[in-house]
């Protein structure tokens, strides 16, 4: 069992990762906010555009408004874009790899196994510390608004409490939770695509019958547009993919906890617990990876 006299090593550790996981949430935040910006800029412009067209002849100051609004509107799109760049998102993943790796060293130390099992696991710890401060030397500046008020460590004392605050947690706080998020903000995506997409048909459908005395068929540029704008921003943010990962981890975290409480398996502590960490570094390396080289493979 650790000893849970905790110095003020890992009270500092435990500290500087909080600072670091908010500075990691307000950077995919921001990132998030400018796709969804870059998505609604593109929509406005397409809207107004149509409008600009539909109603100049009859309101020749309203149709010039709506097309300077409409031009204004594609122009500042690669202005919102250049805030979800490939740097962003690569600055976003690194905020977030130091953080879950400071929360990591965290819960291994407090757990007592390797690399902290030894008498001198304070060293150890700042020692790995220092080494992933210097390798993000450039994104320190990022943390230093993001602090936080003093928060207490997790309450893991032995492998048991780990168990019990790391894996269950994860699982039924973060992994699956954040999986029905994903897979919903997925349906409503698929579902308004494909709304636009029949409506654009139906439009179509009934311009080719009935002619197109009301200047409909310009609106069914529009809805290509949009439908386009929404598949897009729903590909960047990779809810599906995410969906996937996160239940994938979930059951893998159940199954690692369940085999060891049947005794089929992964007796020994250290080895639980380092197998539990590499799933979830794994997890966070996969979908992080994937955000990276699909916003790369975007970019010209």
């Amino acid at each position: 069992m650790a000893d849970f006299d905790i110095p003020s090593a890992v009270a500092t550790v435990w500290q500087r990762q909080a600072a670091w996981s908010r500075a990691s949430g307000e950077a995919k935040r921001m990132i998030t906010r400018a796709r969804l910006t870059a998505a609604a800029l593109t929509v406005g412009a397409a809207v107004c555009g149509t409008l600009a067209n539909q109603l100049g002849r009859a309101h020749p100051g309203t149709g010039r408004a709506l097309a300077i609004v409409a031009a204004a509107a594609l122009l500042l799109v690669p202005l919102a874009a250049r805030w979800a760049s490939r740097d962003a998102v690569h600055a976003w993943t690194r905020l977030r790899s130091v953080s879950e790796a400071l929360k990591a060293d965290t819960y291994r130390y407090l757990a007592g196994v390797a690399p902290f099992s030894g008498t001198d696991r304070n060293a150890v710890l700042l020692s790995r510390f220092d080494a992933l401060m210097d390798d993000a030397g450039d994104l320190v500046g990022r943390t230093l608004d993001a602090s936080a008020a003093a928060r207490p460590l997790p309450a893991v004392s032995d492998v048991t409490t780990y168990v019990t605050e790391r894996v269950q947690r994860q699982i039924d706080g973060y992994y699956l939770p954040a999986a029905r998020r994903m897979a919903r903000a997925a349906s409503r995506l698929r579902y308004a695509a494909t709304g636009l997409t029949v409506a654009a048909a139906l439009v179509s459908a009934t311009v080719g019958v009935l002619g197109d005395n009301f200047g409909f068929t310009a609106w069914i540029g529009v809805a290509a547009a949009v439908t386009t704008a929404l598949v897009g921003y729903g590909s960047a943010q990779q809810y599906e993919h995410h969906q996937i990962e996160y239940a994938r981890t979930a059951d893998q975290l159940a199954r690692l906890r369940t085999a060891r409480e049947a005794g089929l398996g992964w007796a020994d502590d250290g080895t639980f617990v380092a197998e539990a960490e590499r799933i979830i570094s794994l997890s966070n390396e996969g979908w992080m990876a994937k955000m990276i080289e699909q916003d790369g493979a975007a970019q010209p």
